[in-house]
Order: C-alpha cells, then structure tokens, then sequence
C-alpha cells in the first residue's frame, strides 16, 4: 500500500473516530458540568434551609430562658413579700390567701413557700390540692437542694413531673432573703412554641421549594424521624424512605457537613434522560451538635442541555476535520511525491552496485533544491550520500586490505612469539625434575614470557616474567629480556642475583618507552632439590610439600622490577625442595583474572585449585587443573591480561628418579627446612 493511500485512510480514521469520541467528550463534560452545578446549588440551599431550621429550632429555647428568668423574678418578689408578712407576723391564712391572688392575677399555676428543709409553709392551692402537693413531695427533690443549702439563690428547671397525680410543671425558684427556705413558681408547658415552630417550618420549606427547583424535602429531628415532609403535586411525601436516602441522611448527621447522591438508573437515562439529586445537611442545636438534617431531591434534566450542546459541537467538530482534510491533501501531496522520487533513485541506487550515475546525481539535487523542510533536508542528505559513498567504498576497500595485513602480520608475530618459548615441556632425559608451562596471550601477542634450559648436566635453569604493557611493544620487550636472560645465563651462571643485575642494566640502557617487567629466576640443582632464586617484583610464588599442602614463600629478598634502575642490586634466595615437593610461578594474569561481577580470582582461589593435585599431579596435570578453575571462575567474561604459569617438581635424585619411585632412599628423609633460606 502507497503511502497517500495510508495517509489518505489514516486521516478517515480520524474522522471516523474523532465524531463520536468530541460527542462523547462533549456529553460526559455537560453532564458533569451541570450535575456538580446543581450539587453546588443544592448544597448551598441545603446549608441555607439546615441553618434556618436550626434558628426556628431555637427561638422556643430563647422563649424559655425569657420566660425561666420572668419566673424567677416573680419567685423573687414573692420571696421578699413573704418576709415583709413574717416581719408583721401576718397569719398563714392571710399569706396563703395573698398568694392565690397573686397566682389568680398572673396566671401562675402554683406557688410554694418552703422552709429551710424544704417543708411547705404557705402555698397559692387549695387544701386538697395543697395537701397532694405536699405529699408528693415536690419540694424535697434533690433539683432544689442547691437553693435549701444556700448553693445557688435561684433556678429554672426542666419539666417535673409528680408522682401522685402526674401533673407537669416548670419551676423557677430563688431563696428566701434570711436563707430559712425558698419560693417556688410553676409554669405549664404550653404548646404554643411547638405549634409555631411546626408552622414557620412549613411555610419556610414550601417558601423554599417554590423559588428553587426542589421535588421534595424532609425536615428529621435527633431521631432522624421526619417532622416535616413538602413535596411536588406528583410526589408522595408519605412513601417511607428508601435506604440509599436514609443512610445519606445518617452520612450527613455523621459527619456533620452536606453530602450528596445521584439516584441514577441505566446510563442513556443520566445523560439524556431526567435523574435526581438528593442533598442532605445536617441541622445544628443550640450546643453546636447536630440534632437532625433536612433532606432535598432536586431534578437533573441532561436532555435539552446536551441536545443543544451535542448539535452545536458535534456539527463543528465535523466541519473543522472536513476542513482540515481538505487542507493537508495538497501538504500530503507535496510530502509524498519527493518520497516516492527519493524511493526510485534510492532503488537506483542499489541496483547499480552504489554507484550513482549522472542522473541520479540531477535528480537528487532537483528533490532537494528550494525545499527547507525534513523532505529537503532528506534529499540533500541523500545527494551528500551518493557524492561520498564511492570514495569511502574505496577507502573500506584499503582500509580492509591493510586490516588484513595487519592480522596475518600479528598472526605471523604471535607464531613467532610462541615459537620462541621452549618448543618442550619437559626435560626427557633427566627424569629428576618434572616441568611444564604454558603462556595465554590476551591480545595477539602478549607480553609475558617463560624459560627453561639446562646450564649443565645437574644444573636447570628457568625463568618466568611480565612486562608492565601489552600488544605489540610488551612482545618487543619479552623478547628481549628472554633473549637477554639466555645469554647472560650462559655466559656465566655463578649467580642469579648477578644475572638479574646483567639484564637490568642492559634493559634499563635501551628503553626510551620506559618500559618494565616481572622476573622470577632460579636455577635448580638437579642432584639435591636446591633452587637458587632471585625475584624481581614478581608474584608470590607457591610449594608443593610432600605432606599435601600448599604454602606460599612470603619470603623473598630480590629486588624492584627490571628496566627502572640500571643500578638495582637483587640478593638471591635458596629454597629446597624435598624428593616429591614443586613449585608453583605464574604472573598476575591467573591471580588477577576477573568474572561478569568484576571479582578478581585471588590467590586463595590459585590455593584451592592447587589442593587436589598437590601431592601426586604431574606439572601438565597442575597447570590444566589451575587453568579450568580459572575459567570457569571467569565464564564468558573476556581475559584482560597474560596468563603464564611454570610448574616443576623435583622427584629426587638421578638413581630414585631412575628406579621409577621418584623417592630418595629412606635414609635420606629428613625433615623439610624452613621455605626460604
């Protein structure tokens, strides 16, 4: 498929796609639009009708401390005309008879004068009604203790109710002036409040329901039973309430703030249908606690609002993408022609082997001329392409060659390296010492390098080092010092420590890289076991005791490395090796090798891999044992150094050797000196 007609249907795609997603987009944001508008609206009218309540709720308890102090100013004054008669020794008749025109004028229901332990005195009833007052013992409850012990000079109580003939009664009572009792005025519980509060609630819901668009509201109290129910005509107002509206009631109560709930049915009905949203908010006392909550249903109608809304949008959203497509074909058309132009010259191209023509250069340059954009930038880039690929086809073409002459050359060099090392692994005609070694180069050609040869018949010299680089120069320079060691062994042989000293010298004197190298060398006495030894910076070499360990010399006495001061001086050690016993020399390159997680292989690894093979391995059997622990402690990781390892174990005397125990005799079994002398 071309790219216009990919273009062409990805654009239809996006019409097809872009309708009904802006339709969607558009209807879900109307919708939300207007529910969290008419949640805002009915929350805000909830608050307003929940505080409004809340104060016609408390207007009654203003009345009542109005009316509880209007009591207790008459109790007061009741009590200062009751001493004013005592001070004249007025009779109790006379005073119980002034009481009941006081109680008859003002409308006061009963009136009690008690002693100081709350015994009546005087009181405004008649006999028989006083003499149930008495006995009910009204006057003794523990509610007017505070005024009998002089705690409080006055009170309003909450409705009390008498025992004997049930009667309710409201009592404001102050002290008498000498404390020797108190004055007690009863007021009935009227229901005049509770009717007006009924009233004022009524007409402040249906006052609220007419100016807003509410279905219904319900007014709870601190039981969360309704005391006022206001509806639309076509809502029943006595249907009980459902449990998703009773527990948004209880939420609301609960948590002492508005909280709402869509009633929603299938999903076409709350987008282009009619849904309602209920509102609670709680209603607060006095105590600013709540004590009950109005509940509205407020009508969400999506249906008119989206149909303008989805008219209008959808209607433009077609036509900006109808216009759009008509605009971008003639881009399209101008982007994709110079790629299909590019296309066949590019195809060009490789059919002709990348090498362009005359015409194709023509072309390329026609594509790209005049044109600032990515197309233009293509072309020109393209052009540049075809003008470089023939020269950078012919300098690969040299650069290959002289790539692989420079491998055959250090395939040649490493062959020549390896081909100057011993060309045998063993000594076949002294069957005294038993020796093997082997070099693994990192690069090509490495810079380590090992050597072994007899100075005489019972003499072994042999030699092991590591030059500071690698590649190339490190060859140069292990070539040397191999070259240099046999010559300076030969020519004379009476110390090692003066060999080492000959070599350095002459490296010190021909090394403008200033480059060096590693050297252990030792020559071992073939009839006795004795190796005399000089090390110069060079690894800790191991012993092979006959008991089965492995220890490693920490005793050594050379000198610094070869090829930094012509002057070094390097002492010489001796170790003595018992019928059975070896040696074990390598370069850093065993120790230092390294895995995936960058952890180097260590000498504790070189001893364990030693173990197994310490008593009875021959050299060959030793190195191949170390040389499998340390790849398989390194894996797939790549070597970043030489590896070289020496290993020789002496097995005794010419005659032992010879008889095939390779044990001196048991005479000669001493106990092994110390590792270094």
């Amino acid at each position: 498929m071309t790219l216009r007609r990919r273009l062409f249907l990805f654009v239809t795609l996006i019409i097809a796609i872009g309708v009904p997603s802006t339709a969607g987009v558009f209807a879900y944001v109307s919708w939300r639009s207007v529910l969290e508008r008419t949640e805002r609206d009915g929350a805000l009218v909830a608050q307003l009708l929940a505080q409004s309540i809340s104060f016609i709720q408390q207007v009654p308890v203003a009345i009542q401390e109005i009316v509880g102090r209007d009591v207790q100013a008459q109790a007061d004054i009741v009590a200062h005309l009751i001493q004013i008669a005592r001070q004249r020794k007025a009779a109790p008749l006379e005073i119980n008879q002034a009481l009941r025109n006081i109680a008859a004028n003002n409308g006061i229901p009963e009136i009690w004068v008690t002693d100081a332990r709350g015994a009546p005195t005087f009181w405004s009833l008649d006999d028989i009604s006083a003499t149930i007052g008495v006995d009910s013992g009204l006057a003794l409850r523990p509610v007017f203790r505070p005024l009998l012990e002089g705690n409080r000079f006055s009170i309003f109580t909450d409705l009390q109710v008498r025992n004997l003939d049930r009667r309710e009664m409201y009592y404001g009572g102050v002290a008498l002036p000498d404390r020797n009792g108190m004055v007690l005025i009863a007021r009935q519980p009227g229901r005049v409040n509770q009717i007006l509060n009924s009233i004022g609630l009524k007409r402040m819901t249906e006052t609220v329901m007419s100016g807003a668009l509410i279905d219904a509201i319900w007014v709870f109290d601190e039981n969360l039973k309704p005391v006022i129910a206001t509806s639309a005509a076509d809502i029943d107002k006595s249907t009980a309430l459902t449990a998703n509206e009773r527990g948004l009631v209880e939420r609301a109560v609960k948590a002492s703030a508005p909280v709402s709930h869509l009633e929603s049915g299938e999903l076409h009905e709350v987008l282009f249908g009619h849904g309602l949203l209920y509102v609670a908010a709680p209603i607060f006392g006095a105590d600013g606690l709540p004590n009950g909550a109005a509940l509205m249903s407020l009508p969400v109608n999506m249906r008119a609002e989206l149909h303008s809304l989805l008219t209008i949008g959808g209607g433009l959203t077609v036509l900006l993408l109808l216009l759009g497509m008509a605009l971008a074909l003639p881009f399209l058309n101008r982007i994709v022609r110079p790629l299909a132009r590019l296309t066949v010259q590019t195809n060009r191209l490789v059919e002709h082997d990348f090498n362009a023509d005359q015409e194709m250069h023509e072309e390329l340059r026609r594509v790209s001329e005049n044109r600032h954009d990515e197309v233009g930038f293509l072309g020109g880039a393209l052009y540049s392409m075809v003008t470089r690929l023939k020269t950078y086809i012919v300098e690969l073409k040299e650069t290959t060659a002289a790539k692989e002459r420079i491998e055959g050359e250090l395939s040649a060099a490493r062959s020549i390296q390896m081909g100057m090392l011993p060309n045998f692994f063993g000594l076949p005609d002294h069957a005294e010492c038993d020796l093997h070694a082997v070099l693994e180069p990192a690069k090509a050609v490495g810079g380590d390098l090992f050597d072994f040869f007899l100075l005489d018949e019972h003499r072994l010299f042999f030699l092991i080092g590591d030059v500071s680089d690698k590649g190339v120069p490190a060859a140069l320079f292990m070539a040397v010092t191999k070259t240099l060691f046999a010559v300076e062994a030969q020519r004379d042989s009476a110390s090692v420590g003066r060999i080492m000293e000959r070599v350095n010298k002459a490296l010190c004197e021909n090394n403008p890289e200033g480059m060096f190298v590693t050297v252990f060398a030792g020559i071992l006495d073939l009839r006795n076991g004795e190796i005399t030894c000089s090390d110069g910076g060079h690894e800790l070499p191991f012993a092979l005791r006959r008991s089965g360990s492995v220890e490693m010399i920490e005793k050594k006495n050379g000198g610094l490395v070869l090829g930094f001061f012509a002057d070094s001086i390097y002492q010489e050690d001796v170790i003595r090796l018992l019928p059975g016993e070896g040696l074990v020399i390598y370069t850093d390159g065993v120790t230092e090798a390294m895995n995936a997680k960058h952890e180097m292989f260590t000498a504790t690894r070189l001893n364990d891999a030693l173990v197994p093979v310490c008593r009875e391995g021959s050299a060959h059997a030793i190195i191949d044992s170390v040389i499998s622990s340390v790849k398989a402690f390194v894996g797939g990781h790549p070597q970043s150094d030489d590896i070289t390892l020496l290993v020789l174990r002496w097995r005794g005397p010419a005659d032992a050797a010879a008889s095939g125990t390779g044990v001196a005799p048991e005479a000669d079994y001493r106990e092994p000196p110390a590792e270094v002398v």
